[in-house]
């Protein structure tokens, strides 16, 4: 219930997001053109947009109806609209025109009951239609919603959904009523066939090429730049960083923070690695914890030193450690991968593959990493979202193993915690079509494509040049590839793998070979990582937080990348 609130609030203030500001004239404008006395108009948009962008989401993102069509095409289908829209209000008799001749005066009537003037019901009705695939990428809350909890729960995603789509709707009606009250007043601009709608009609047109162009998205960057307020991560700092259905209350302050429940039983799990397959069942009178991750996560990976430590310490007290491992991109399905990655990090607990989320879903996670601590009796005491609490964490284990005063070796976690994560620093990015975001270039195209490289227009932008294969979870350099980002960090990561037998990435910081000013990360030799199998690259580490330099990285043919990730 927590999230649904937090999601319809994320919905209101998305309204103040750099993403909407392009879209307000369209919004002000559709609500006030024909007749401004018609109080429907905002309704009729507000609702067709509502309806739009709840529809275009479960057909390009729950449904593979339309898999080999790039959302791109559609909102440029969107913006092509707006245009046409944009021309019918300079030349009102052409609209009146094809109303005419294709009756959609007597069918609006018949939809929505009669109206002052000629079909402009119709056109409200297309541009609030037009908007929704533009709003389906408007606000970090929404792409998690699709991005974390629509592939393992549809039923809890729409429910999620429709609160933002309400709040952003409540706002949009605001907008909507307030400029008609405003135009109203101002008996000049209420002129249907005057100056002012013709100026509408001009930022109608403008709308529709930013849109068709790619360039609202700058507009979107350059505008978040050098606002004041940054809502795009007020709206992130939304998402729950505890489980919402679970947490609080009169446990709130202690290291057991949950109401004990039931644990779900270990359901599809496959290719066990450091045990034969174990259920749940088979461990009463042990405390168990289950931890979610996936080995490409530099989150999960900082998490594992701490395991490996209480694994070590208290498995012969009777604690247990069960790794979930639930895939992130494709290659984090592949069985051997998965093995490679737990050698490598020398974790010996049992741990196996969740490859269709059944357990993800039966204990209703939706973050990486995760942990569920369960007591001897098979209860959930305590759940973690995230990195940190490492102490905590491990107090609640003593408290659980010491209920049958077992004398146990000395804590592990000692000294203070080093937060990882700087407000300055750039998020995690990813490069796939599927949830790309910060591209600095004209157009991010499917499939292959030759770009022009240029430098990334805004701080947290990227860029690339020369000839990519995009698909829908990464990048693939096919010729000259070039990646450029502007990053603020102290570590930069990424993952990354090669189609051929090794591939190459040379990588320079603000024009320097990052080996010569002392900055390579531990996968970097004489400015070069050599790339091999699917997994997280460190590329660049400094003894103090950057803000805003440029990496650039020259990939070499067949270097697949997923994804950065940083750390300070």
């Amino acid at each position: 219930m927590l999230f649904v609130l937090l999601a319809f609030f994320a919905g209101v203030i998305t309204v103040f997001a750099p993403c909407v500001f392009a879209l307000l004239p369209v919004i002000v404008g559709g609500s006030i053109s024909g007749d401004v006395h018609d109080k429907r108009r905002p309704f009729i948009i507000v609702a067709s947009m509502a309806a739009s962008l709840l529809i275009f989401t479960l057909l390009l993102k729950a449904t593979t109806l339309f898999i080999d069509i790039h959302p791109a095409f559609i909102t440029g289908i969107a913006g092509g609209i707006i245009i046409t829209l944009g021309f019918f209000l300079l030349f009102p008799m052409l609209y009146d025109r094809i109303i005419v001749a294709l009756n959609l005066q007597a069918k609006s009537q018949q939809l929505l009951g009669k109206g002052n003037g000629r079909g402009p019901l119709i056109g409200a009705i297309i541009t609030g239609a037009a908007l929704g695939p533009v709003f389906s990428s408007c606000s970090p809350v929404y792409a998690y919603i699709l991005a974390s909890i629509l592939p393992v729960d549809f039923t809890v995603a729409m429910a999620y959904m429709l609160a933002y789509i309400a709040g952003l709707s409540m706002m949009l009606l605001l907008i909507g009523f307030l400029g008609q009250k405003l135009v109203r007043r101002l008996k000049w601009a209420s002129d249907p066939r005057g100056v002012f709608t013709k100026f509408i009609a001009i930022l109608f047109i403008a709308v529709g090429l930013l849109i068709i162009s790619g360039y609202d998205k700058k507009f979107q960057t350059f505008i978040a730049e050098y606002t004041p307020f940054d809502f795009d991560h007020i709206s992130a700092e939304l998402i729950p960083k505890t489980n919402p259905t679970e947490s609080g209350g009169l446990f709130a302050k202690n290291v057991l923070n949950v109401r004990p429940y039931k644990a779900p039983e270990l359901v599809g799990l496959e290719n066990w690695i450091n045990s034969k397959p174990l259920m749940l069942a088979d461990l009463q009178g042990k405390v168990v914890l289950i931890d979610f991750w996936t080995y490409s996560c530099i989150n999960c990976i900082r998490t594992q030193p701490y395991l490996k430590d209480w694994y070590e310490t208290y498995h012969d007290e009777g604690f247990e450690i069960i790794g979930v491992h639930a895939p992130e991109f494709a290659f984090e399905r592949v069985p051997e991968n998965v093995e490679q990655a737990t050698k490598d990090a020398g974790l010996t607990y049992p741990i196996a593959l969740d490859n269709d989320f059944a357990t993800w879903r039966a204990y209703e996670n939706r973050y990486w990493p995760a942990t569920y601590l369960i007591d001897k009796d098979g209860n959930i005491r305590r759940t973690h979202f995230g990195e940190g609490e490492y102490k905590e964490q491990e107090r609640a284990i003593r408290q659980l193993l010491s209920e049958d005063s077992t004398s146990l070796p000395e804590a592990t976690t000692t000294g203070k915690e080093k937060d990882s994560v700087s407000r300055q620093q750039t998020r995690e990015t990813y490069l796939g079509l599927d949830r790309s975001e910060a591209f600095g270039g004209d157009r991010q195209v499917a499939g292959e494509h030759i770009y022009k490289i240029t430098d990334p227009p805004y701080a947290n932008t990227w860029t690339i040049g020369g000839t990519w294969q995009t698909d829908d979870e990464s990048i693939t350099a096919v010729r000259n590839g070039i990646f450029r980002f502007r990053v603020s960090a102290k570590d930069v990561y990424l993952v990354a793998e090669s189609h051929r037998e090794t591939g190459k990435i040379t990588v320079h910081i603000d024009g320097k070979p990052v080996s010569t000013i002392n900055a390579a990360g531990r996968d970097v030799n004489d400015s070069v990582a050599t790339i091999t199998k699917a997994r997280l690259y460190r590329i660049a580490s400094f003894n103090t937080f950057q803000r805003d330099i440029l990496v650039e990285l020259k990939v070499s043919d067949g270097v697949q990348i997923n994804a950065f990730t940083f750390g300070s």
